[in-house]
């Protein structure tokens, strides 16, 4: 009889340290990395769950791609994506680089909500 090894890495940490933790309700097989110890499937059904995939969503979200395109360049749905932004958006923490600025612009769309007269079609 022939036996077929396949080497996992784990996908957060690339430890090669993962065993085997089980199976899913669907009767996939969950693996657990040992240096991490994050739980993670060796192939995902749905994209959107993948961790790369994620990391990948939210590079594209900081190099000004939109949800749309986003959603075009992955497959993945609008819903996955607004999660995983809102999921991600905690962890963001964006330092000024001064502590004191002379001078600031700020977007001035925000300058029209609830200027629009009652009654004003669009």
């Amino acid at each position: 009889m022939c036996e077929i090894l396949i080497k996992i890495n784990c996908r957060h940490c690339q430890s090669s340290k993962v065993v085997k933790n089980g199976k899913k309700k669907n009767g996939v097989q969950n693996l657990l990395c040992c240096s991490c110890q994050k739980q993670f499937l060796s192939q995902y059904h749905n994209k959107g769950a993948d961790s790369e995939i994620k990391q990948l969503v939210i590079r594209l979200l900081e190099r000004n791609n939109g949800i749309q395109d986003i959603e075009e360049l992955l497959g993945i749905s609008r819903k996955c994506i607004l999660a995983n932004l809102c999921q991600q958006a905690n962890k963001i923490c964006i330092q000024p680089v001064a502590q004191h600025y002379q001078s600031i612009q700020i977007d001035e769309v925000w300058s029209f909500v609830g200027q629009r007269k009652k009654g004003a079609l669009h």
